[in-house]
C-alpha cells in the first residue's frame, strides 16, 4: 500500500506499454512496407493514424517524448493528407526509427 501523496508505481504498466511497443513496431513495419511498395489503402493510413494518434499520447507518459513527437508528426501529416507523399516517407522513418530505439530500451 502507498502513502497518501506518494508517486504510484508506474512499473507494471511501463513493462505492459514495453511489450506493446514491440507490437507497435510489428505494425508499423507491416503497414509502413504497404506504403513503400504501393499497396496502401484507405484502411492502410487510417491505421497508420490511429497507431500514431495513440503513441503520440502514450509515449510522453513513459519517458519516450522523441517517439512521441515523432508519432505526432505522423498523425498530424495524416490529418492533412492521407496518401503517399514524400513527406510522410521520412515521418514514416522517422517515427520507426525512435520506435526501433525505444524497444532497446
Amino acid at each position: 500500500m502507498r502513502a497518501f501523496g506518494s508517486p504510484p508505481d508506474l512499473s507494471a504498466l511501463r513493462a505492459s506499454y514495453m511489450v506493446s511497443l514491440k507490437q507497435d513496431l510489428g505494425t508499423l513495419e507491416g503497414l509502413q512496407s504497404e506504403v513503400d511498395f504501393g499497396f496502401a489503402e484507405a484502411r492502410t493510413y487510417e491505421e497508420l493514424r490511429r497507431l500514431a494518434h495513440v503513441q503520440a499520447g502514450n509515449a510522453a507518459t513513459f519517458g519516450f517524448d522523441a517517439l512521441g513527437n515523432a508519432a505526432r508528426a505522423v498523425d498530424i501529416q495524416l490529418c492533412d493528407i492521407e496518401g503517399p507523399s514524400d513527406p510522410l516517407a521520412a515521418l514514416l522513418g522517422a517515427w520507426r526509427e525512435q520506435l526501433q530505439r525505444a524497444c532497446r530500451n
